[in-house]
């Protein structure tokens, strides 16, 4: 009866700990997803998309380039970016990602002023906050339309600061996964 009992009491005890219970599978890693917000409005949205392509035509305004299988991002948004002529619809200013260089899930910036002008002590657009589900987690950006970026620590322009810069694979320590407001110029 003693052995009984021990049995019992050390097959309990191993389940509160989960040895003895079996362990489900790992969970699948979440997919990346592929956003695109605009800069320059109170409390930016994102709106998400399951592939990169869909993203660039919504931030294109309907207008997706065809350009050959295998063209680079920066192609594409390069040949988006010169589509629109005088007449600017969207224009793609950066693309945030979550991973180091340019990997992960992606946010794509656009605004509607054209291209960023060349001196950087203007300011051609901004974002005070971070779309729902950004707020923290960019570690590496590359910018488009002659723009520079800026990244804040915190929401309106405070804390901590690293910028303007062109394209960055790595944000740096300071303020990887740091992000919680920016400017263009």
């Amino acid at each position: 009866m003693r052995q009984l009992h021990r049995a019992i009491t050390t097959i309990a005890a191993l389940a509160l700990i989960g040895i003895a219970a079996p362990t489900s599978p790992a969970a699948a890693a979440e997919p990346d997803t592929h956003c695109v917000a605009r800069a320059n409005v109170d409390n930016p949205q994102a709106v998400c998309f399951d592939t990169f392509a869909k993203a660039l035509q919504f931030a294109s305004g309907g207008v997706l380039y065809d350009l050959p299988k295998g063209s680079s991002v920066s192609a594409r948004v390069d040949a988006l970016n010169a589509g629109f002529g005088v007449n600017v619809v969207n224009t793609v200013i950066s693309i945030e990602y979550t991973g180091s260089s340019y990997t992960g899930s992606d946010l794509i910036w656009t605004g509607t002023s054209g291209n960023c002008s060349t001196p950087t002590g203007n300011v051609d657009y901004y974002a005070t906050g971070m779309p729902a589900g950004w707020n923290n987690v960019i570690t590496s950006f590359k910018t488009y339309a002659n723009c520079w970026v800026k990244h804040y620590e915190s929401p309106g322009f405070g804390g901590a600061v690293i910028g303007y810069g062109p394209t960055d694979s790595y944000i740096g320590a300071v303020m990887d996964n740091q992000t919680s407001s920016q400017r263009w110029s």
